[in-house]
């Protein structure tokens, strides 16, 4: 759970800072460009990646067996990494870093439970409770504050 924990905060921390590097590219090749750029960018480092891991660890990637069960909406991931990179490209100079990540947060949070409450896309069910709604409240107060 410690490092699970760590790698979210981690990961929480370089979208900050991928907002604010995805902003400048927005200003200067517009939000499609930026997201070519990125995709483009990290496509290449992922196929570093995977060609280490071949190399160093023998890794098989997926074969067509692996890939044939999955649902549909298993791919959609990419296809909302340009959606939030473009978002978050025309946010971030708008909103500030501070205000565009609690937005951000906010609304993740709120997702995150309706996903967790009807088990959708085969997570575990966890039930909405008056504390995990407090604590979207919270952080719906706290953005207003960010705000200010």
């Amino acid at each position: 759970m410690i490092a699970a924990l760590a790698a979210a905060a981690l990961s929480g921390a370089a979208m900050s800072f991928q907002g604010a590097f995805n902003a400048v590219l927005g200003k200067r090749v517009t939000l499609l460009g930026t997201s070519a750029v990125v995709h483009v960018v990290g496509a290449a480092l992922t196929g570093l990646i995977i060609l280490g891991a071949v190399l160093i660890f023998r890794w098989s990637p997926p074969g067509r067996a692996d890939l044939a069960g999955l649902p549909l909406y298993a791919y959609l991931g990419g296809v909302l990494s340009v959606l939030i990179i473009a978002g978050v490209a025309f946010a971030f100079p708008v909103t500030g870093a501070g205000l565009g990540v609690s937005v951000i947060v906010t609304a993740q949070l709120a997702t995150a439970i309706a996903l967790d409450h009807f088990g959708l896309f085969e997570l575990s069910r966890i039930p909405v409770s008056w504390v995990r709604l407090a604590g979207v409240v919270l952080l719906i107060v706290g953005t207003r504050l960010v705000a200010r």
